[in-house]
């Protein structure tokens, strides 16, 4: 077991990798997790077995369950989807992929479950600080885990057999990994990688185009926590390769901080034109706030967890111009592609009381991609479903969207996951979140309105760390 750290110390560290894992991964939705967040209205239309440009991935069927491995019974497919939403120190963190793990169920159950076997969601709370004890539960209780997620995700490696996660041979497709050692680690499969080894430039490069006085001076303010400094070591991996030069970088300390003008001035006396924040969103507007006070002109380029109302809670003034890359489609568009459409309906129809953010897209990413797995291991195997096979099915899948939820992935066993070098931009106006880049069907819309260079990828060779892998799998 690793050494604990100060509880106040994990939540905000959690909630800052979080949001920087699911930039690649893309949480930092609109609406956010929080209380308030809105919601977009589209037409339901749930009662479709289609799944965006997915075929009926449910109906009926006479699949069944391997028994050595099916955790509570072979009647159903128990799924253990793991979460934090149930922490005191941060009542509903993630609670979005809580609530599109039971939407997506109830929605496929309906129509017949996956290959006529219902899906029994298993709650797995980990409440941050209580991640062996749901490990435990997932390796008594499910077959697999799957459309979850744990802030502190690389406890998950206990050493104890009953909670360990290779100990007890679990599988996993999460919405997202927030660790190198969850990331990378073999027995599962992220439908959207987010392996520290490689990482996405093309919203630098990108930003480098469009703003390129901007782009003259880059700096990076992280959280001066360990958990923070893979997302600082990626973004400053994908400066060096696309030629931003990078003037500063500035670690404030994640808790404590009450007055946030010293912080903002040390960023200034490096001048720079823009930066990347690794930290939580409501802590980068109290710093951009300061720095605007103090004659700061620039232009902020920023992860996918400033995609968030909060990022408006100092007022519109900071934030206006600021830039935000993204690797699923804005809910702002839903009615453009069927996907995200399908995601709104079926939030709206099974969990009208739900929040709606793009960790939940993930989330819904995450079952589908389980689905499809599944499908293709009936057919193989016999009817019999193992979980060697939906990871094996899962890893083989190529051109992955979630049904067009997000742009293009490759999904691989955690070792050999790759990024994706596809993302589009925004920018913030007046108070909302508007397309910047790509124009839709325009010159550099490589595909459903993601450009994706080919040169996109950048190799981190920095200090990273590795993958739990275990050998025997």
């Amino acid at each position: 077991m690793r050494g604990k750290q100060p509880r106040m110390l994990i939540l905000t560290a959690a909630i800052a990798v979080v949001g920087a894992a699911c930039g690649a991964s893309g949480d930092g939705g609109s609406p956010s997790d929080e209380e308030g967040a809105t919601t977009t209205s589209a037409a339901v239309s749930a009662d479709d077995a289609n799944f965006g440009d997915l075929e009926a991935p449910c109906g009926p069927g006479e699949l069944t369950v391997a028994p050595a491995e099916a955790g509570t019974g072979t009647d159903k497919l128990y799924i253990g989807v793991g979460n934090d939403r149930t922490s005191d120190l941060r009542p509903g963190l993630q609670r979005t992929i809580w609530d599109s793990s039971l939407a997506f169920a109830e929605w496929c159950n309906a129509h017949g479950g996956i290959g006529g076997l219902e899906i029994e969601v298993v709650d797995l709370p980990a409440a941050v600080v209580a991640v062996e004890a749901a490990m435990n539960a997932a390796c008594t209780d499910v077959f697999a885990m799957v459309g979850g997620g744990m802030a502190q995700d690389d406890l998950q490696f206990s050493g104890n057999p009953d909670s360990d996660f290779h100990e007890c041979g679990l599988i996993d497709i999460p919405a997202y990994a927030v660790s190198t050692a969850k990331a990378e680690s073999n027995g599962q499969v992220l439908p959207i990688p987010n392996p520290s080894r490689t990482t996405g430039n093309t919203w630098f490069r990108d930003f480098q185009q469009l703003f390129p006085e901007d782009a003259e001076a880059w700096s990076v303010v992280y959280g001066d926590i360990p958990s923070l400094e893979v997302p600082k070591l990626k973004y400053e991996a994908i400066a060096r390769d696309v030629g931003i030069p990078q003037v500063g970088a500035v670690p404030f300390p994640v808790i404590g901080t009450s007055d946030w003008e010293p912080i903002a001035r040390r960023v200034l006396d490096e001048d720079p034109t823009t930066f990347t924040w690794v930290g939580e969103t409501g802590d980068l507007t109290n710093v951009l706030t300061a720095m605007r006070q103090q004659g700061w002109t620039g232009r902020p380029l920023l992860e996918a967890a400033a995609y968030d109302p909060i990022l408006f809670d100092s007022g519109e003034d900071p934030v206006e111009g600021a830039v935000i890359r993204l690797f699923s489609h804005p809910l702002e568009e839903a009615d453009l592609w069927p996907g995200t459409k399908k995601y709104v309906e079926l939030m709206e129809r099974y969990q009208p009381e739900g929040m709606q953010s793009l960790l939940g897209t993930n989330s819904m990413s995450a079952w589908l991609l389980f689905v499809t797995a599944a499908n293709t291991c009936g057919e193989r195997a016999g009817g019999v479903l193992t979980r060697a096979c939906i990871i094996e099915e899962a890893a083989a899948v190529e051109d992955w969207t979630g049904g067009g939820l997000h742009g293009p992935t490759d999904p691989q066993e955690g070792p050999d996951a790759v990024a994706s070098p596809c993302s589009m931009l925004l920018i913030v106006a007046e108070g909302s979140f508007e397309r910047l880049h790509p124009d839709i069907d325009g010159e550099r819309d490589d595909v459903d309105g993601f450009h994706c260079a080919d040169d996109g990828i950048t190799e981190v060779t920095d200090g990273v760390g590795e993958g739990v892998v275990d050998p025997t799998r």
